[in-house]
């Protein structure tokens, strides 16, 4: 059993595999999609109707896994060495029967249901005691105790028709997979509310006594019962052995002139009735399961085939004090002795699928107009029925340019030469460039838009109108006569004498701003000076202290140019710390955006503002 019920897994599983059906994309960028193949070939389970009827017809094995109950006590004192009821077992058996349900499907898919219905299962086999033989206490028609032994001539045996009604209450699960083709699968509970087993029987048996008697106080013999396992020396037997021993060929005779006599008593003797039916406890819960292939003649007719396999435990309540038989012709159905009994059916199920009240289909798109977003408007099923006129991928309730194609990240507008810069917002749309140059080309990535950029093929600083400034003496590279070393504009860039400067104050301001480039954290060696007088000022006052201030421009999100801020701080922090500074001097902030210096509207001020500041604290 365990063998078939994996099989059926396997084969739902399988079944569901191929049922994938392959989803349209509707996350296109920048290609246009084939509208004639996103157009509906079929209508799926999302559009077909949610109420479907099932009328299925089930054939198949059915098998019984039988417990009785202990009858040993209905028989009277009986003698256990010499009592035995055999074993009950059932075979031969086979189903068949029909079933309706109603089920209803939800959610957009309209995937998964639930099921509620009526079965009819008529089912069959046989039920065979291989052995009866039991001796036990009894009375005869004149009210004398003797002991009874009654003997099945052969296995008893009671062919079985089977009524079961149940009603089934089912998860359902379905899916379209081509214009002909689905899968579907029902499994749930069955709730069982009749179990009839209607029986014929070959039943035969021999039934024999055995007479004691006392005298009792009165001289009067008096039958008791003997429960030895061996009948005393002085017993009266109406046996087979002993009539035989004494009738020489006349047995039947024998028996038949007891019988006459009124002793319960002969051979061969079957029941009087030999059909009759048991009623089996109601309300039993049990389970079934059925994958099964559809087969669609139409959208609202289909045919099922499939597999189902049904389990199903029921208990019954035994008459008190039970007794297969007693007197001569009575009988009482193998049935009535079994205490629980599981009945397990599999095999075929074919079945018809009624598809009920179509939904409607107002622009006859093929969606219904419960999922259609746009139910006047004919349009295309993988955007709920909106139409899409420029073709680009993105239905026009969607689509801010709904009569050019363009992408779904800027809502169906263009996006020329794919920098990610909507055209709108593209300073240079037929060009790629930066988000940071507004979409134009920055060829020496230094922030400045190539078309801004007075030295476009070498980085520089927006001050100086992308040149660069390789000594930070602020004299651009392209007017300095000293390119590699500082000094003031008064001297084109080049260091004074010495003689010039003897006698003055030439240290620079441990405050002056140290500024960086775009997105940048590297220190510029222009600030070389200001550090190392910071430096020389922090070991000239070893009490001192320095805090150290990071900032940025307005370009990019708050929560990086935060980030950013603090990493400026630590790159000065860690100059210092690598030139003997104590970190227990240092203290770091970064402000991020806040406190610009300069407007951040233009590439000079976003240059101000993109800056270190230290302030030196003298704590005597």
């Amino acid at each position: 059993m365990k063998k078939i019920v994996f099989l059926l897994i396997v084969a739902c599983g399988t079944l569901s595999a191929i049922a994938q059906a392959p989803v349209a994309d509707n996350n296109m960028v920048n290609s246009k999609p084939d509208i004639d193949s996103l157009k509906p070939k079929w209508k799926a389970d999302s559009f077909l109707s949610r109420f479907v009827l099932d009328l299925n017809f089930l054939g198949g094995i059915l098998t019984q896994d039988v417990k009785t109950a202990n009858t040993n006590p209905g028989y009277s004192n009986n003698i256990p060495s010499l009592t035995n009821m055999g074993k009950l077992k059932f075979t031969n058996g086979n189903s068949y029967g029909v079933e309706a349900q109603i089920g209803f499907f939800f959610g957009y898919k309209a995937h998964w249901g639930v099921g509620l219905g009526y079965s009819y299962l008529q089912q069959s086999g046989d039920l065979t005691l291989d052995k009866f033989d039991v001796q036990y206490q009894s009375k005869d028609n004149a009210g004398a105790t003797f002991r009874q032994w009654i003997t099945a001539t052969a296995p008893i045996k009671e062919k079985l028709i089977i009524t079961q009604m149940n009603i089934p209450f089912v998860l359902k699960y379905k899916n379209r997979f081509t214009r002909r083709v689905g899968f579907t699968a029902d499994a749930g509970m069955l709730y069982n509310f009749q179990m009839q087993n209607s029986y014929s029987t070959d039943a035969s048996f021999d039934y024999q006594a055995i007479y004691k008697y006392d005298v009792d106080q009165a001289g009067n013999y008096v039958p008791v019962y003997d429960n030895g396992v061996n009948p005393a020396v002085n017993d009266w037997l109406i046996t087979k052995a002993q009539l035989n021993k004494h009738a020489g060929g006349d047995l039947p005779d024998s028996f038949n002139s007891y019988r006459n006599q009124g002793y319960n008593v002969g051979l061969g003797i079957t029941p009087d009735k030999k059909t009759g039916s048991t009623t089996y406890t109601k309300g039993s819960l049990g389970f079934i399961f059925r994958p099964a292939l559809n087969l669609f003649l139409s959208d609202r007719v289909a045919l099922n085939f499939g597999l189902y396999y049904m389990y199903q435990p029921i208990t019954n309540t035994t008459t008190h004090g039970y007794r297969l038989t007693d007197k001569l012709g009575d009988y009482t159905s193998l049935t009535n002795s079994v205490s629980s009994t599981v009945y397990q059916s599999y095999g075929f199920n074919f079945g018809l699928r009624f598809f009920l009240h179509p939904p409607k289909d107002a622009d006859h798109d093929g969606l219904p107009n419960k999922w259609d977003r746009c139910p006047v408007d004919s349009g295309l099923w993988i955007y709920k029925g909106c139409p899409d006129r420029d073709g680009d991928g993105i239905p026009d309730i969607e689509d801010s340019c709904v009569t050019v194609p363009g992408v779904l990240k800027f809502h169906g507008c263009p996006d020329t030469d794919g920098d990610g810069i909507h055209d709108k917002e593209d300073a240079c749309p037929t060009q790629p460039g930066p988000l940071s140059t507004h979409g134009c080309p920055d060829r020496d990535g230094d922030g400045i838009a190539d078309k801004d950029d007075a030295c476009p093929d070498q980085p520089g600083l927006a001050i100086f109108h992308g040149c660069p400034d390789q000594d930070g003496d602020g004299i651009p590279d392209k007017d300095d006569k000293c390119p590699t070393e500082y000094g003031p504009k008064s001297n084109n860039g080049c260091p004074l004498p010495p003689q010039v400067i003897e006698g003055k104050n030439t240290r620079p301001d441990v405050a002056t701003p140290i500024l960086f480039d775009l997105n940048q954290t590297t220190i510029h060696p222009a600030s070389y000076p200001i550090l190392m007088e910071a430096i020389i000022e922090l070991n000239e006052d070893e009490s001192s202290t320095i805090i150290i201030d990071g900032y940025t421009d307005n370009i990019g999100s708050s929560k990086y140019n935060q980030g950013l801020s603090n990493r400026r701080a630590d790159a000065v922090r860690n100059y210092l710390k690598n030139n003997g500074i104590s970190v227990k001097r240092l203290k770091t902030v970064g402000h991020g955006l806040e406190n610009p210096v300069a407007p951040n509207e233009t590439p000079e001020g976003r240059a101000k503002n993109r800056r270190v500041t230290m302030t030196l604290k003298h704590n005597k």
